[in-house]
């Protein structure tokens, strides 16, 4: 007898233990099975609606700006952080990109600070280029 492909057990697993799961929050929670399709529905619904509204929140809030001496990272959905990096105290910059980013044009940049590495993410590449001539005209 042949043995299935792991795939094959780990997908044949997942529907047992989603078939265990609503036989028995049906048996303990009184539903039927069209009542506990519903709120299947409504929790996919639910949690497709926060995840847009999260992200949506993330990038309205996620902002940079250069002053005199410094870099400021403003960003957060929920709960806001700030980052102060001093462009005299950047050892590195460094900017990468992956095959995601070279197909919306973006990039992530990371300024090495002292022992720590400050990530500023989803910069246009040509913002990026004048970014990094602004920093080493400065440093």
């Amino acid at each position: 007898m042949e043995e299935l492909p792991s795939k094959a057990r780990a997908v044949m697993g997942i529907y047992g233990a989603a078939t265990t799961l609503a036989q028995t929050s049906i048996a303990f929670f009184g539903f039927n099975r069209e009542d506990f399709i519903v709120i299947l529905v409504a929790l996919f619904i639910a949690s497709t609606v926060g995840s847009y509204v999260y992200i949506v929140l993330f990038f309205r809030h996620y902002r940079y700006y250069i002053c005199d001496n410094m870099i400021v990272i403003k960003k957060g959905a929920l709960f806001k952080r700030r980052h102060l990096i001093y462009v005299d105290k950047i050892s590195t910059i460094t900017i990468h990109e992956s095959f995601v980013h070279r197909w919306f044009k973006l990039c992530t940049i990371y300024f090495h600070v002292q022992g720590s590495v400050v990530r500023l993410s989803f910069v246009p590449v040509d913002k990026s280029d004048e970014l990094k001539k602004i920093l080493d005209s400065r440093h």
